[in-house]
């Protein structure tokens, strides 16, 4: 039974450290995507040159997806950067302001 003192009734707190680590993997898992994405741009490139630079099986068509899939990896990973960066800067600054107190 859940009663009102009861720890699972407990909002959870979090500190600007643990979100600018949250944010941090959040970045690194879309510098990652980018790599992939980069790979999947190279070998579409290379299989279109064996090919002739024909667009077989709609290989511009696929190229245009995988350009859509980069500005949505880009985009977030530049949101990803500003959120870590903001809560680096204010667990600084808490850090800084609890060693003045």
């Amino acid at each position: 039974m859940l009663t009102k003192n009861n720890p699972q009734n407990m909002p959870k707190t979090y500190d600007a450290g643990e979100m600018a680590d949250v944010y941090s993997l959040a970045e690194s898992d879309m510098q990652w995507m980018s790599v992939a994405i980069k790979d999947i741009r190279k070998r579409l490139k290379e299989i279109k040159t064996e090919l002739g630079n024909n667009n077989v099986l709609g290989f511009y068509d696929l190229e245009h997806v995988v350009d859509m899939y980069q500005y949505i990896a880009d985009n977030r990973l530049h949101h990803y950067s500003d959120e870590t960066e903001a809560y680096q800067a204010e667990w600084e600054k808490m850090k800084g302001g609890s060693h003045n107190a």
